[in-house]
């Protein structure tokens, strides 16, 4: 699902952020990327995102080299991948409304869009603040909300940057197991994190990336 090799990647500066990255995520398999702020990690999420223009290696993402993709190749392989990014912030609408947002861009019809919406909030939790303005909600149920956003256009492949940022250890732990519960239905998962990670994913593989460099 994903295979990284030989990735390097510095700033305009020329700070080394990623430095000789070997990276492999199997298909039906969740990791977690670990390291502190500053790490690398969002940076090495983009570029498997393609938003991030890669400098010298090679990316593959469903069996595709990243940095050979067209601008067009590039939008379609995004939209065949769920991304919770850093810092999630909802729009000014329900909670309905900011996943049908995205699904109605992604060309669904309204009564499509409706269907896929209702199916993305009940896997995360939210059937009952449907309505509930975005804004409202606290820092769990906004991480949920960013999760069904991710999910809701049925990707096979999710990313999530931080989703245990800020939140209390009670709700570090929920989300960690709505994590599990989510892979556990078949979908390939990476998840960068700061750590420590709560026990409920304690068992799947960890990768730690410290100074642009990954260890295992």
């Amino acid at each position: 699902m994903i295979q990284v090799s030989e990735l390097h990647f510095s700033t305009d500066e020329g700070f080394k952020v990623l430095e000789d990255v070997h990276l492999r995520v199997d298909q039906g398999e969740m990791v977690f990327l670990v390291g502190p702020q500053g790490a690398g990690k969002s940076v090495l999420l983009g570029l498997l995102i393609a938003r991030i223009p890669p400098q010298q290696g090679q990316i593959l993402v469903y069996d595709r080299n990243v940095a050979r993709l067209s601008r067009r190749k590039a939008e379609e392989l995004r939209q065949r991948i769920g991304v919770y990014p850093q810092g999630f912030t909802p729009l000014p609408k329900t909670v309905m409304e900011n996943v049908t947002f995205k699904l109605r861009a992604l060309g669904n019809f309204r009564e499509q869009a409706e269907d896929k919406a209702l199916a993305a909030l009940e896997r995360v939790g939210l059937t009952a603040q449907l309505t509930t303005p975005a804004m409202e909600l606290d820092a769990a149920d906004r991480v949920r909300l960013g999760l069904g956003v991710a999910l809701c256009d049925d990707p096979l492949l999710l990313l999530c940057d931080e989703p245990f940022a800020e939140l209390e250890p009670e709700n570090r732990r929920e989300i960690a197991a709505l994590l599990a519960r989510i892979h556990s239905r078949g979908i390939t998962a990476l998840v960068a994190s700061r750590g420590p990670l709560p026990d409920a994913v304690s068992a799947h593989r960890v990768i730690t990336l410290v100074d642009g460099k990954v260890m295992e």
